[in-house]
């Protein structure tokens, strides 16, 4: 309309008609002008508001790969192995899984679609080079929407149990090292009875300062919880007595600093470690980049300063193996004195070596198995045979006749040195104790590595384990006894409370006395026992020993317990001092035990450098 004005006021005046139409042609220019930068703008502007969408979506994609990724080892923890060979991760071990889009790293490769778009995306890289010393799956997931594509890298470790300082899946006692024949229940069971396996009581004077998890219900009267407390009972309740009356008083005088007890789901034990085992074989590159070592029999490993150790394992053939399918060890390995020691140290004084590097030590009992490579026939022993005579000072394994000048007399031993002369065994006996072709591991010493003792049987704390470092350092270890992990604590019997001699008398230190007890003990490690229990040996018997100090994680099947206290006024064994390592949040011993399954979680998360272009090619960052 304003250019037709101006064509007619230009028309009314005829002697400037040719003024007027280059002035029309002019004006008429400006305005394209004018309206092409409108146009172009309001384009720009959708583009740039198409571009923003993309960018939020990319990112929102590279989160959902994240997310479908946790579902997956959710489902199945093993699904870590599975992944493809990029920059990203270059030192890692696969195996494929052609299936699965998200493992496109090429141009024009697969991408997996978020569930619900059809037009976001998604692909990862999988790094599990660190997962079988710590843990943790380091993942890059890169995202893609239009032209767009956005990267995060996050580090995934999974709800294991060194994340708290204290987990059972009982908080029962374990019926078959108590004898007491009882039947394990969870309080929160509809089965549970007054007949069921007694709870052990967080009693006053207890103090853990770390998280605390049972797959029960708390019992506790007096304790100190300075963390959080988590069980699958109704939130904020616990027991104090095996009675279900809450005791007032008890409750009034446990303290909980972390908040009400908080209900979670189960965390499944492994119901064996010889998976554990299986980190000794020569053969399977693919799944063991870096074997450890094999010890069988009872093995005695003595931590040394300057990160070394000294192991005597007389029983002990071959420290590394090769299997068959089904993981029987068949064949020895090419062997590694210089990692594991030679089996003549192992069988005489011992053999002093480094603390094995970011790895595990598996101490197996004797193979019956006539192909397996450490077996030795029925009656043969280190020494001899069973029921075989032995000169006086020699080691003795099994039932064997010491001969000392002429006369000869009828001992048990397990070649080590247990038990200790006078010891008493009660029911269990000194096979039940000590058995001596059992896969027993007796560690004590100041600790300097990052490495993992497991045990097929019981592992034995002989004497305070400490990081020779500091607890602030790198060093980090893991004790796995799959029967048991015991405070060692060896007592003789003065006055027995049967004819049988199977029990001791109780509450007077007259009727039993420590005969190689560690007063004031310290254990730093995270530790486990997948099929029994953490306790000290003979608690209830003896003296008063001081504190049981942990610093790192206790996980058991079975609650274990560490002292007893008598109307005579008499505390036996150890007051209990429990401090959790925070390190393990982040990090756990190398080849340490596994939940049967677990969700994982990221500890952290930072977004990088787009790993791919939308069309697939590789960035090369």
């Amino acid at each position: 309309m304003m250019l037709t004005r101006m064509i007619r006021a230009l028309r009314a005046r005829d002697d400037e008609r040719g003024v007027a139409l280059a002035a029309v042609i002019g004006i008429g220019a400006v305005l394209l002008v004018v309206l092409s930068l409108v146009v172009a703008t309001a384009t720009s502007g959708a583009a740039k508001a198409t571009n923003d969408t993309n960018y939020t979506k990319a990112i929102a994609a590279a989160y959902a790969g994240l997310s479908e990724y946790q579902g997956r080892l959710a489902a199945d923890n093993a699904y870590v192995k599975y992944g493809v060979r990029t920059a990203f991760s270059a030192t890692s071990t696969y195996t494929a899984d052609p299936t699965n889009k998200a493992f496109g790293v090429a141009k024009d490769g697969s991408w997996a679609s978020v569930v619900g778009s059809s037009d976001q995306f998604y692909r990862y890289e999988v790094d599990n080079s660190a997962y079988a010393t710590t843990g943790k799956v380091r993942l890059r997931v890169t995202g893609k929407a239009g032209s767009t594509t956005r990267t995060i890298v996050v580090d995934l470790r999974g709800d294991g149990f060194v994340n708290y300082l204290y987990f059972t899946n009982y908080e029962s006692q374990d019926p078959s090292l108590t004898g007491t024949g009882c039947t394990s229940k969870h309080r929160n069971e509809a089965d549970w009875t007054t007949s069921s396996c007694e709870p052990v009581v967080f009693a006053s004077g207890d103090t853990l300062d770390g998280p605390v998890r049972t797959n029960d219900v708390i019992t506790a009267c007096g304790a100190w919880f300075k963390s959080t407390v988590q069980d699958t009972g109704a939130a904020g309740f616990f027991y104090t007595s095996k009675s279900t009356q809450i005791d007032s008083t008890c409750k009034s005088a446990t303290t909980f600093d972390g908040g009400d007890i908080k209900t979670v789901g189960t965390l499944p034990m492994p119901s064996t470690n010889a998976n554990m085992k299986q980190e000794a074989r020569t053969d399977v590159p693919d799944k063991v980049a870096k074997p450890g070592c094999l010890y069988t029999g009872p093995t005695s490993i003595t931590f040394l300063s300057g990160g070394k150790m000294r192991v005597v394992s007389p029983w002990t053939k071959a420290t590394q193996v090769q299997g068959d399918a089904g993981g029987n060890a068949i064949a020895a390995g090419p062997g590694n004195d210089a990692l594991c020691g030679s089996t003549a140290a192992l069988g005489g004084s011992g053999a002093t070596i480094p603390v094995l590097p970011a790895n595990l030590v598996y101490v197996q009992s004797v193979p019956s198995t006539a192909t397996d490579p450490n077996y030795w026939g029925p009656s043969a022993t280190p020494t001899g045979t069973v029921n075989g005579t032995v000169a006086a000072g020699s080691r003795v394994f099994c039932q064997q006749n010491v001969k000392s000048g002429s006369t000869v007399s009828s001992d048990y031993g397990n070649g080590l040195g247990y038990p200790l002369s006078g010891e008493f065994t009660g029911t269990r006996g000194d096979a039940g104790f000590y058995g001596c072709r059992n896969g027993d591991a007796f560690v004590s010493g100041s600790f300097g590595g990052q490495m993992t003792v497991a045990a097929e049987n019981f592992l034995y704390v002989t004497g305070s384990i400490v990081y020779q470092n500091g607890r602030n350092s790198d060093d980090m270890l893991g004790l796995v006894g799959q029967k048991a992990v015991s405070i060692y604590n060896p007592v003789s019997c003065e006055s027995y409370a049967n004819l049988q001699r199977t029990a001791c008398n109780t509450g007077r230190t007259s009727y039993s006395t420590n005969l190689a007890a560690t007063s004031n003990i310290e254990v730093d490690a995270a530790i486990a026992s997948n099929l029994g229990t953490f306790n000290v040996q003979n608690y209830q018997y003896g003296a008063g020993l001081g504190k049981l100090t942990i610093y790192g994680s206790i996980a058991q099947q079975f609650r274990g317990a560490v002292r007893s206290q008598y109307s005579t006024g008499l505390l036996t064994a150890y007051a209990k001092a429990y401090g959790y390592d925070a390190r393990l949040r982040t990090s756990a011993p190398p080849k340490f035990l596994q939940p049967v399954s677990t969700t994982y979680g990221v500890t952290t998360e930072t977004e990088s450098a787009t790993a791919f272009r939308s069309d697939g090619t590789p960035t090369g960052k």
